[in-house]
């Protein structure tokens, strides 16, 4: 084996610097290939009406995932000094309390209901990064570099505020909407978790569509589409992406619904800036799952249940994601 060359320490802050782009928090940094997105959060209320009126959503979110994969959609490694292999092990953790208000209006626009939307993500985020070789003369700076990678931080996330148009029908619905992703988080350049995305706004129009038959099939989606500003603290243009949640349901009685659910997410432009890879981050990931909802025989709550696992990953983390999520009518 080649011994490792003078340059040790050069090379050793370079390949600091590629995985600290690879590592970077899960869920909600768009940068390097993550997302600012609640991914597969929607689920029955996808096909289910909402009367004018006021609605308050607490969500619980569990994501774990030891894998992270490159734009090839295999498993990150690095290069050391001298060629040296270094294998790379992480595991990222993330539990996110989301509570959310939608109020529907009396107000009538183009044939649908006037309606507004604003959700808050408490993050508690957990980044583990091991490095290793088979060079002992590398171990003390490569366990250095993997601490600096590693990190956990609990805080507030960035808000997220929406206004909407919905359309309902007997079988249908259709919602046609804005959102704004707002840079409220706890949020710090450099930092090895980060609760927040960074120092830069989300636009992004939104459809919701679905459909239900008299035989208990219900089919619903959400499809959003980002456009990112510059992060100020980075100088870094997240790319644009688009983000789908779906659901398959089947109605066993008025109060019981059992199907599957997932998300695809596709970012469409590259991330743009000096410190980016030349491939763009470009990221991709689609997950599904089974899920379980029950409505309370009044109609004024809900609660549901759905796990779901992430496959076909490109530039980002690969592993289970989990929702628990509770919905009341408040008025």
């Amino acid at each position: 084996m080649k011994k490792p060359s003078m340059t040790a320490p050069r090379s050793l802050a370079i390949l600091a610097s590629a995985l600290l782009a690879a590592f970077a928090a899960p869920a909600h940094a768009t940068e390097n290939g993550q997302l600012r997105a609640l991914l597969g959060a929607p689920s029955f209320e996808l096909v289910t009406p909402q009367f004018p009126g006021l609605y308050g959503q607490l969500w619980y979110q569990h994501y774990n995932a030891d894998k992270v994969r490159d734009d090839n959609g295999d498993q990150v490694s690095r290069t050391g000094p001298g060629g040296v292999p270094i294998k790379v092990k992480a595991n990222v953790r993330a539990d996110v309390v989301v509570p959310r208000l939608t109020y529907v209006t009396e107000q009538i626009v183009a044939d649908g209901r006037l309606g507004f939307g604003a959700a808050l993500p408490i993050v508690s985020l957990r980044n583990h990064v091991g490095l290793s070789s088979g060079v002992p003369a590398l171990a003390p700076a490569l366990a250095a570099q993997s601490s600096s990678l590693s990190g956990e931080k609990t805080g507030l996330g960035d808000m997220e505020v929406s206004g909407f148009v919905d359309w309902q029908q007997d079988e249908s619905r259709f919602i046609a909407g804005l959102a704004l992703g707002v840079p409220t988080g706890d949020y710090e350049a450099g930092r090895a978790a980060n609760p927040g995305a960074g120092n830069f706004w989300t636009v992004r129009p939104l459809i919701v569509a679905s459909r239900v038959f008299e035989n208990g099939l219900e089919f619903g989606t959400r499809a959003a589409y980002s456009f990112n500003t510059t992060n100020r603290d980075t100088d870094v243009r997240s790319g644009q992406y688009l983000h789908a949640d779906w659901a398959a349901m089947y109605r066993v009685t008025d109060m019981w619904r059992a199907g599957l659910q997932g998300y695809v997410v596709k970012q469409t432009t590259n991330d743009r800036g000096a410190t980016v890879a030349a491939d763009g981050n470009k990221a991709q990931v689609f997950a599904a799952g089974p899920m379980v909802a029950y409505t309370s025989e009044s109609g004024t709550w809900a609660v549901d249940f759905k796990v779901m696992q992430e496959f076909e990953v490109r530039n980002r983390t690969e592993g289970q994601i989990g929702w628990l999520r509770l919905n009341v009518r408040l008025d």
